[in-house]
């Protein structure tokens, strides 16, 4: 009787059971471990077993020991492929009996079980010879595509199928060859003795060694060892099948290494630290690559050394804080280009002028792959280096882990660039702030944002300084109000409605602080945006009662230097007066003389008898004129001498220019000073005070003579011009005296410089003012020959309108 070991597993529907029970054959299902799940009746009463609920049986119980190993292998190689399966086995009948079967295996969809069927090929064990079987079993062993061995007992290797041979590197890819090769004893030892050293004193079903590949690289192998034994339990053979688990091995130390540097990256770790450690992992996994990561800074203007653990410390120096496009190598056009650069032989391209490709034949490295890492905006913000002393297309295990390592450090060489450009900011903004604070406490300005409506503040720490309010005291309107001066708090609560309007504002007011002292504070506030229907205002307030003072003593020193300037310019009026004391003296005296000669004339003429009325007549009248002309003299020099305010009347220019020129004509003609002068007709009048200007013109006349003093060998012309220039009259004074330098034109006018030995210095300063009062202006040029000329213009009287 058969039943099922597993009852989830029994087939459950009527009419499949009856089909299995009546198939011409023995059948049976196995779970992922070979142990049987199902079987029908046929099976059980062929091997006389009974499969009852207290035991479990691996299926590979029925079979032949020769057969079993690869039986179990085939069963394994269908589930995992879910291929059908046909192959030739011996079952054991109730009798003891081997007979021939052929096996078809087909994998089923739950679970990874397998579905058998086997069929009695009506032939015994002993049809067949050892010669027969063990050449089947051969034939079998070589069609398998993993390598497998026959060890005997005594670890000799016996046979090794066509997959082993070729693993091992003992016959070439491709070749049919069904023996084994002529191969020396230590060839053998090569396969055996990592093999041997796990297998020594033990019966391990599964063994993990490592060994030497055909390329020449170690790997590690999974071998299962069965033991095939005779009839009488004696040992005849191992019978070994290999399994590569390298890449399995690197896939799940890989992601496992993966897993570990991701946690480093998340918990903040320095990109330095792992970049060294997937450089580590390179390292383990291939061993003849030398790597290197270098990293950009923010300005990707230049290279900073990531990790490079195998490489000397002389590549470090090549890099660490260079310019990127400094030297043209490969790390260097992979960075600028955005692209893979590889150089398969460094001798033979011009990289090998280069600082990276002097240090790679220093150190015999002849191969070099430069990958970009990029930004997630595009940007380079790395290089991954590899470097190998020769050119082997990179394998695609090793293509995978490249791209993998590269693709972990971009992750941290991004967190640690945002990292950094966020520190860059937070430092920047840092400073900032205190550049803030300090500018506004030098300035003495607060900031503040404000929702009127809402009661809303925010101060700056100079804004609480300023009203000298506790810092810790919440923001208000009401406790700046408590502030303000009494007489301005109905200008500042004027100024609040206008800010609930929604206006912004600018005026002055004073605050009174805790120790009594009254200060002047501007207020600005503009709206900045609006929050629904609220205005937000942003403004300052600015401490201003030191500007106050200032202006204050600005002003009172303004009037006291406008003093200042009445005063010098009496003074030159009373020097310049002074120089003319002579000449005036000259002028009053003339006329005094007439008179007195003409009233002793008159006398005498009136004592005749009779007496001359006529001619006493004619000199009364001489006396008058005379008297006149003294009388005007003298009032010329007293209006020179006082000190009345200006008085702005329509003057002619040319009119008081000869005023001047007769003044000075005595001290000129005494001086050898020709005066020439080329007053323009026609000449518009000006609206100024007449004895400001005439001074002015005087002062002129006066330098211009004084300048030619000394001169010798050459004619002393002083010319006095008046011309018409658009709507200015321009009045010139030209002489003919030693000149000024052109760097000096400028400084003429400045107060208390002189080029006179015994000058003061004022003269100039003071006329220019007086022109500039007028609404003019004042220069000094040199003359292409010698001498200088000054000239001055004042704007002419606009013409009056027309009447209507």
């Amino acid at each position: 009787m058969s039943i099922s070991l597993n009852e989830e597993a029994t087939p459950t529907e009527p009419d499949t059971a009856l089909i299995l029970e009546h198939l011409p054959g023995l059948v049976w299902t196995t779970d992922a471990t070979g142990t049987i799940s199902y079987c029908n009746t046929r099976l059980g009463e062929y091997a006389g077993i009974d499969f009852g609920m207290s035991r479990s049986s691996h299926w590979a119980s029925v079979l032949h020991p020769d057969d079993a190993m690869y039986a179990v292998q085939y069963g394994q190689s269908a589930r995992r492929t879910k291929g059908h399966t046909v192959i030739n086995a011996r079952l054991r009948r109730n009798d003891g009996e081997f007979r021939w079967f052929e096996l078809s295996a087909s994998p089923l969809a739950d679970g990874g079980k397998v579905c058998w069927l086997a069929t009695e090929l009506h032939e015994s064990a002993s049809d067949r010879t050892q010669e027969e079987i063990e050449s089947r079993f051969r034939r079998f062993v070589n069609s398998l595509s993993v390598p497998a061995l026959l060890i005997t007992p005594a670890f000799e290797l016996e046979f090794a199928n066509q997959a082993a041979l070729r693993w091992y590197g003992f016959l070439p890819e491709g070749s049919e060859q069904e023996a084994l090769a002529d191969m020396e004893p230590r060839k053998f030892d090569e396969i055996l003795l990592p093999l041997k050293a796990h297998m020594k004193g033990e019966q391990t079903a599964v063994v993990s060694y490592q060994a030497q590949h055909a390329d020449g690289t170690p790997r590690w192998l999974e071998a299962q060892v069965v033991p095939i034994l005779e009839k009488s339990g004696e040992l005849t053979n191992y019978f070994v099948l290999q399994n590569d688990v390298q890449d399995s091995r690197d896939a799940a130390y890989l992601l496992g290494k993966e897993m570990e540097i991701l946690d480093m990256v998340a918990r903040g770790t320095p990109s330095a630290s792992v970049l060294q450690e997937l450089c580590n992992v390179v390292d383990d996994l291939i061993p003849d690559l030398l790597c290197c990561f270098l990293e950009l800074s923010l300005d990707r203007k230049f290279f900073r050394m990531g990790a490079a653990p195998r490489l000397p410390s002389e590549f470090r120096e090549i890099f660490d804080r260079k310019s990127v496009a400094a030297d043209k190598n490969a790390c260097s056009f992979a960075a600028l280009t955005k692209k893979a650069v590889e150089i398969q032989n460094l001798v033979e391209t011009d990289h090998s002028n280069t600082s990276m490709g002097q240090f790679m034949l220093a150190n015999k490295l002849n191969y070099c792959r430069a990958i970009p890492i990029l930004s997630p905006y595009g940007n380079t913000a790395g290089i991954f280096a590899i470097l190998r002393q020769q050119h082997f297309e990179l394998k695609p295990r090793e293509l995978q882990i490249v791209d993998r390592v590269a693709h972990i450090a971009g992750i941290s060489i991004d967190r640690t660039r945002h990292e950094e450009a966020l520190v860059k900011r937070e430092t920047q903004f840092k400073r900032s702030q205190a550049q803030l604070v300090a500018a506004q406490r030098i300035s003495s300005t607060g900031s503040f944002t404000s929702d009127i409506q809402r009661g809303e503040n925010i101060w700056s720490e100079e804004f609480y300084r300023i009203f000298d309010l506790d810092p810790e005291l919440e923001p208000s309107i009401d406790a700046v109000r408590e502030r303000i001066h009494p007489e301005d708090l109905e200008l500042f609560n004027v100024e609040m409605q206008r800010g609930l309007a929604g206006e912004g504002s600018d005026f002055v007011f004073r605050i009174i602080r805790t120790d009594a002292s009254v200060r002047f504070i501007r207020g600005l506030a503009k709206v900045t945006h609006y929050i629904g229907d609220h205005p937000i205002f942003m403004g300052t307030v600015q401490d201003i009662t030191e500007t106050k003072r200032a202006e204050d003593a600005l002003r009172r020193g303004e009037e006291a230097l406008l003093k200042a300037r009445e005063e010098l310019a009496y003074v030159s009026r009373a020097m310049t007066i002074s120089a003319l004391t002579t000449s005036i003296a000259h002028e009053v005296s003339q006329p005094l003389s007439g008179i007195l000669a003409n009233a002793n004339a008159c006398v005498r003429l009136l004592a005749l008898d009779p007496p001359d009325i006529a001619s006493a007549a004619d000199t009364a009248r001489r006396t008058i004129r005379d008297t006149m002309r003294a009388t005007e003299v003298v009032k010329r020099l007293r209006a020179m001498f006082n000190r009345q305010s200006p008085a702005m009347d329509e003057i002619d220019l040319n009119e008081i220019a000869r005023e001047v020129i007769a003044l000075s004509a005595r001290d000129m003609r005494e001086r050898s000073i020709v005066l020439e002068s080329g007053l323009a007709s026609g000449l518009p009048s000006v609206r100024g005070d007449r004895i400001q200007l005439q001074q002015v013109i005087l002062n002129l006349v006066l330098n211009g003579i004084e300048a030619m003093v000394e001169i010798e060998g050459r004619p002393r012309r002083l010319l006095v011009l008046t011309s018409r220039e658009e709507e200015m009259v321009t009045l010139s004074i030209v002489d003919a005296g030693v000149g000024i330098a052109a760097d000096s034109a400028e400084r003429l006018f400045e107060p208390f410089f002189t080029t006179k030995r015994n000058g003061m210095g004022i003269g100039l300063s003071i006329s220019r003012s007086i022109i500039e009062n007028h609404g003019g202006s004042m220069w000094a040029t040199p003359n292409d020959g010698p001498g200088t000329t000054v000239t001055f213009s004042i704007p002419r009287t606009p013409p009056l309108a027309p009447s209507v």
